[in-house]
């Protein structure tokens, strides 16, 4: 529902940090990029001739740029502010909504261009916001200047679509505060870190904009690129300049929200420039402050992604996974021996059913260092992950099979899963080496409990239920 006025329920909040919203930057250094102002324009795109007018928002934390007329400016309806272009008066207050959320959750905010080296800074301080038309795109955030010193921390700006036309969005209010939301999410990554590997900063910008404003289901459009290719690693996008893939991975930081809180994707940021060498090396060292790990989290995270689309029982996995898509499933044949084999290389998971006619001891051989895996029991058709347990362990009746990467070494990891008749009496000998008398690691709840990986000299933890806590234009650039 479009506000019919720049609002003033959430401005106490958002002027009480005014006073803190732009961090400080050091002296600037040389000019990273011009703007639609400017007469060469930003990547030749240039406002030209045209007469430019600018709207601030409520907070003055914003200020949205725009052409009165050309290829640039907005549609011309205003009834939402007495000539303002209804386009812009949406952009500033999502500007302000997405500034407020992410302060909220205690974000640095975006780099101040105060001091900018640049032929402008948009004329004040505030987070600049240019409409623009793009020929297939729909935002872009831009560096202006940048600190000296590593990580590389930038002021910048950001561009977004002025109309949306023909970019699969319900109208223009959807599209803006879709692409503004995720466009500032990327100045306030630069504030930690402007060189980010691009799946975590599209994932991650997909993620915060869903926290500003949950009803929008952009996030859940490009999960599809991810659940397609799930044994494809989240840090190994496919080429191209831009796929649908790197916006997927926002699944990632949606799965950390649900395990622990908003918080740890923050930690995560936080953690830059501070001895681990990329976002996922930084994650692991996040979550063993959590006592937990990037292995085992993972191997949780591929459980959660079998769950999804209806299939899981209800409070289990995410808890809005009946809407995610699914992942996809190869149905094994039991007594075939091995019952499959594939090769892994890093952060990725594999999908196989079993529906035996006698119980079976499925096994998994592998790298206990690269590779491990779990059975999920079906119950009444659908995934029940209270009685989830590491293999091997023993199927009987219908089951998923969950085999997961625990390393990012990207060299083959080779694994096969093995099926027989479960030993009896004697035979199983001592409880617990998965026979059927084995108490198994059969968890429930949320509290977590230590399970040995058989087979495996490393020890993984296993918490498989409760809550701690249409293809568009693509994005250009970042």
């Amino acid at each position: 529902m479009l506000r019919a006025s720049n609002p003033v329920v959430w401005l106490p909040a958002l002027l009480a940090a005014a006073s803190t919203v732009f961090a400080p930057v050091a002296s600037a250094q040389t000019c990273e990029g011009a703007r639609p102002t400017d007469a060469a324009g930003n990547q030749g795109i240039s406002y030209g001739t045209a007469k430019v007018s600018f709207y601030d928002a409520a907070s003055g934390l914003a200020r949205v740029h725009y052409a009165l007329s050309g290829p640039h400016a907005p549609p011309v309806a205003s009834t939402l502010e007495a000539g303002v272009p209804d386009a812009v008066v949406v952009a500033a207050q999502a500007a302000d909504d997405a500034l407020a959320k992410y302060a909220e959750l205690s974000y640095l905010p975006p780099l101040s261009d105060a001091d900018s080296p640049c032929a402008s800074n948009g004329g004040s301080d505030a987070v600049d916001i240019y409409l623009i038309h793009f020929a297939a795109a729909d935002g872009q955030a831009a560096l202006d200047h940048c600190e000296a010193g590593s990580p590389k921390r930038c002021a910048g700006f950001v561009l977004v679509e002025n109309d949306f036309k023909g970019g699969g969005y319900a109208n223009v209010a959807e599209g803006m505060r879709t692409v503004v939301t995720h466009e500032l999410f990327h100045l306030v990554q630069d504030a930690y870190d402007a060189e980010v590997e691009r799946w975590w900063a599209e994932g991650t910008a997909q993620w915060a904009a869903k926290q500003v404003y949950p009803e929008l289901q952009d996030l859940e459009r490009f999960l599809p690129a991810y659940f397609k290719n799930p044994w494809r690693p989240l840090n190994v996008p496919p080429n191209g300049v831009i796929t649908d893939f790197l916006y997927a991975t926002a699944i990632w930081p949606v799965f950390l929200q649900q395990r622990f809180d908003a918080s740890v994707v923050r930690e995560v940021y936080e953690g830059f420039g501070q001895g681990a060498d990329g976002a996922l090396p930084t994650t692991d060292v996040v979550l063993k402050n959590h006592d937990s790990s990037l292995a085992q989290e993972f191997l949780q995270f591929a459980a959660y992604n079998a769950t999804t689309a209806g299939l899981g029982t209800e409070g289990a996995g995410y808890s809005d996974g009946a809407s995610y898509p699914a992942v996809p499933v190869k149905a094994l044949t039991p007594g075939i021996d091995p019952l499959v084999s594939d090769i892994d290389s890093g952060l990725g998971a594999y999908y196989y059913s079993l529906k035996p006619d006698a119980p079976l001891q499925v096994a998994l051989d592998a790298d206990p260092t690269r590779v491990a895996g779990l059975v999920i029991p079906i119950v009444d058709g659908m995934l029940d992950l209270t009685g989830a347990q590491p293999l091997p362990a023993t199927v009987d009746g219908e089951a998923t099979v969950v085999v997961a990467g625990q390393s990012l070494l990207r060299t083959d990891a080779p694994f096969s899963l093995s099926g027989v008749a479960p030993r009896t009496g004697s035979e199983a000998g001592a409880k617990g080496d998965g026979g059927p008398d084995s108490s198994g690691c059969s968890i429930s709840g949320g509290a977590r409990e230590n399970a040995a990986n058989s087979g495996a000299a490393l020890g993984f933890v296993v918490t498989l239920l409760g809550q701690c806590r249409a293809r568009r234009r693509p994005r250009k650039g970042r």
